[in-house]
């Protein structure tokens, strides 16, 4: 086996450890990193993501690297104003904390990131940024940060963190960011707000690119699943796209079919009807009849 070879099937054990050792992401995380494609897609290799890139031989991952390839690309959204080549993403879900530790875990990624390069240089501080994305606040470490002079609020939703790190360092409040440009940002929560779906869905209609509408239904499926309140609105959108609506049917006809079988159980223990007089009165088909019953026992 030669050199190359070596390398080329060391390579190949890592890729196949990596695997092996990865924690299932989220669909939160799948939704996020959706969302970071859409945002710089137009870019095309000019500017690349990484998904939990790895730190280090026996590494902690971080939820996502942007790499900016070409110096000339400027992003235009405020959120990615402090953005240089190396930009290091953390994305915390509505449920997940955030607290100093969260602060000072995603500071050591940062300078692990940069210290573990090959070679000198390769990944220079001067180069790196940090952000983290999280729906709401913690007052109390927001307070915190404040009171102490390491927090500076530079537009809403978007706050500079001082004093941790020298690195370029922000927390990005996607409930609080203003505008429809950000919409989607505001919608990866189970508090979504109609106006903001609604342009998601305007948005997903008028793109013309096949990628770019894939990842707009990998977001929209994420959005009807936490917020079941809107999958009318998504299933009743005659103008969404072919490809896009086949994407979201399956989360539309699920819960579709969850809100069926809850209301059958509502008249057979509210009405005592039988499960046939339930049917009956939802006007259920036939041949549909056993899949709804099975749901029935399911939640019983």
């Amino acid at each position: 086996m030669t050199e190359q070879e070596k390398k080329q099937r060391i390579a190949e054990l890592r890729a196949e450890l990596k695997e092996l050792e990865a924690v299932p992401r989220s669909d939160w995380h799948a939704a996020f990193e959706a969302l970071l494609r859409i945002e710089t897609h137009k870019y095309g290799n000019r500017v690349h993501i990484s998904v939990e890139e790895e730190i280090g031989e026996i590494p902690p991952r971080t939820d996502f690297v942007i790499l900016v390839e070409d110096e000339k690309v400027e992003l235009e959204k405020a959120i990615f104003r402090i953005f240089r080549r190396i930009n290091i993403l953390e994305y915390k879900n509505p449920h997940d904390s955030l607290n100093e530790r969260v602060l000072r875990k995603v500071c050591g990624y940062a300078n692990l990131y940069i210290g573990v390069a090959e070679r000198e240089g390769e990944r220079s501080a001067d180069e790196v940024t940090l952000s983290i994305f999280r729906a709401v606040k913690n007052p109390e470490l927001f307070s915190e940060l404040a009171q102490s002079g390491n927090l500076f609020r530079a537009a809403p939703g978007i706050y500079h963190v001082k004093g941790i790190t020298d690195l370029p360092f922000q927390i990005i409040i996607t409930g609080e960011l203003e505008g429809e440009e950000y919409a989607a940002y505001r919608a990866l929560t189970d508090r979504a707000n109609a106006a903001d779906v609604e342009r998601i869905v305007r948005d997903a209609e008028t793109e013309s690119n096949d990628i770019v509408t894939n990842h707009y239904g990998v977001l929209l499926d994420l959005v009807v699943k936490k917020n079941p309140q809107f999958f009318n609105m998504v299933k009743g959108e005659i103008a969404m796209k072919d490809v896009l609506m086949e994407m979201v049917k399956d989360r539309v006809d699920e819960m579709l079919q969850e809100s069926t079988a809850k209301n059958l159980r509502s008249l057979m223990t509210n009405l005592k009807f039988t499960q046939e007089q339930a049917m009956d009165a939802l006007s259920i088909p036939q041949l549909q009849r056993q899949a709804y019953a099975d749901l029935v026992q399911k939640a019983m």
